[in-house]
């Protein structure tokens, strides 16, 4: 579950930003965390001015989602938090990974 970007790097002396987030989540429902967030990359963050990528990472035991996502730089990330689209997922993504 990846975006479609065809090469994914971690740079220096750009703007470029690399998010790491990890979610703790109900065995159970890592599932479900793992389809929204994948939903929204498609369905959203591809859309948006600046993005670069998105890669989840599951734990094997169940309880962990890490979201590794890569914006052109800062104003662009900042300015994708403002939309209302982006904060209905991350109040829906939230919702689930504290579902525990």
């Amino acid at each position: 579950m990846t975006s479609p970007a065809t090469n994914i790097s971690v740079t220096t002396g750009t703007p470029q930003i690399t998010l790491v987030n990890v979610f703790t989540v109900a065995p159970e429902r890592q599932n479900d965390l793992v389809e929204a967030l994948d939903e929204a990359t498609r369905s959203i963050f591809t859309k948006i001015p600046g993005f670069i990528s998105a890669n989840l990472h599951v734990s094997l035991d169940g309880t962990r989602v890490v979201n590794y996502a890569q914006w052109a730089d800062e104003a662009s990330y900042s300015a994708a938090l403002r939309r209302p689209e982006v904060r209905r997922h991350v109040e829906h993504s939230a919702g689930i990974a504290q579902g525990l």
